[in-house]
């Protein structure tokens, strides 16, 4: 009796105060004005990186810099962001994704603002460094966070929608910066994107209601062990494992494919179609993914998802038509697209979601930190032997490499509800069979 009230309890903390009436699919009306508001917040992350590819060359000629020199700063920008990307889920774990979503908003807005004031090249490092913490305060970390408390029927999905959402919002990104660089130039062009995160913000904060998606105890999960002996227990590495190989070989496909293309013999027209097509893809394809966890599991649609990346890796490098290659720019953005959705269902499947704010965010930090050194490790390969081949040789191999922990992780018992934390948490943890 004593355990079944402590889980009722837990279940209580972890809900809001007063269920709301259920209103479209099984859902409230106001779950899904979060989701939508938290859809543009994770766009939010990454559409100013996006930005910077077409103010590269203007911001290079202004403050007579060598392009290394401006890669260097984007390169702080990112380290600082993954720095604080375990603190942005610790602090929405405590205070909810409102005020993390609303302070990152403005962070970047501030910090956009004083890039676009900057009278020299000095100011132009702390400038740029300082919209890494926003930026990870506005990522999926917390708006992940916030969708998982706030959806219970059709969690797959509406994390699927939260991660393919940003795909078809950002595809407009290149071209609106191209449009106001045309008109105002490149201060103007970083005003108006600190006027959108102004913006951003006080939506934010209108939309979002005052403590949501915060966790449901001091750092605990739903069986009692601390969010700490969660990120000890062997199915956190296993996973953490999976994304690290996983996010090397998706980073260096969106920042080296069209480069690759072009040295193939494709136009930069005819590559950019494939790339532009994997990317739009993904607005689709992370809803059917996040479906598919929804009827499958978390783990396993992650299996799956695995075994398709590894396939793609291997057409990638033999396929020789751009007809060939737009065909697998749908098969590999449908299969890409779910990759960040299901990592937020695996956690959640293991763990519960009271403290998904923190192992979001600390397996975040290790999936970016894998994006920096896979960038440099491919621009180094191509250097070295003056083409991408080698490259997606190696990436291939790194896949079927990334099947294993994902198979184990199929396998590994988990430990959201119900199990003593002494017995799957200790050190002697072995993997059980799946829920």
């Amino acid at each position: 009796m004593a355990a079944t009230t402590s889980t009722e309890r837990t279940a209580g903390r972890e809900s809001d105060p007063s269920p709301p009436a259920r209103l479209w699919w099984g859902e409230s009306a106001s779950a899904w004005t979060a989701l939508l508001v938290c859809v543009l917040a994770v766009s939010a992350h990454s559409a100013l990186s996006l930005a910077f590819a077409v103010l590269m060359k203007p911001l290079v000629a202004a403050f007579h810099m060598d392009r290394s020199v401006f890669a260097s700063a984007m390169t702080v920008r990112m380290f600082l962001m993954v720095l604080c990307m375990s603190l942005a889920g610790l602090l929405t774990d405590r205070w909810g994704a409102r005020p993390v979503l609303v302070s990152g908003a403005l962070m970047v807005a501030v910090a956009t603002a004083a890039l676009a004031s900057v009278p020299s090249v000095a100011w132009f490092f702390p400038a740029m460094a300082a919209i890494g913490p926003g930026q990870a305060a506005i990522g999926s970390v917390a708006a992940s966070a916030l969708v998982l408390r706030r959806f219970r029927k059709r969690r797959g999905l509406a994390i699927g929608i939260l991660n393919g959402g940003d795909n078809l919002l950002n595809s407009s990104v290149p071209l609106l910066t191209s449009l106001v660089l045309e008109m105002g130039g490149w201060r103007g062009a970083l005003y108006a994107w600190a006027g959108a995160y102004l913006a951003l913000a006080l939506l934010l904060r209108a939309a979002l209601q005052e403590g949501e998606g915060r966790g449901g105890g001091a750092a605990t999960l739903e069986s009692g062990a601390t969010w700490y002996q969660g990120v000890r227990h062997r199915g956190f590495w296993l996973l953490v494992a999976t994304y690290v190989l996983t996010y090397a070989f998706i980073t260096s496909v969106q920042l080296h494919l069209h480069a690759y293309l072009t040295d193939r013999g494709h136009s930069p027209m005819a590559a950019g179609q494939v790339l532009g097509l994997q990317i739009l893809v993904g607005a689709l394809g992370s809803p059917l993914i996040g479906r598919l966890a929804e009827r499958l599991g978390a783990r396993r649609t992650l299996l799956l998802v695995i075994v398709g990346l590894g396939l793609g890796s291997l057409l990638l490098w033999n396929l020789e038509t751009h007809k060939s290659f737009l065909a697998w720019a749908v098969f590999y953005g449908t299969v890409n697209s779910g990759v960040v959705a299901v990592l937020a269902l695996v956690l959640a499947e293991l763990f519960g979601s009271r403290a998904i704010g923190r192992l979001m965010g600390v397996a975040m930090t290790f999936c970016m930190a894998s994006t920096m050194l896979a960038n440099l490790y491919s621009a180094a390969m191509f250097d070295t032997f003056g083409s991408y081949l080698p490259v997606w040789q190696s990436y291939s191999a790194l896949m079927a490499l990334a099947a294993i922990p994902a198979t184990l992780l199929v396998r590994t018992k988990p430990v959201a509800h119900g199990s003593e934390p002494e017995q799957v948490l200790g050190a002697g943890a072995h993997p059980g069979g799946s829920a």
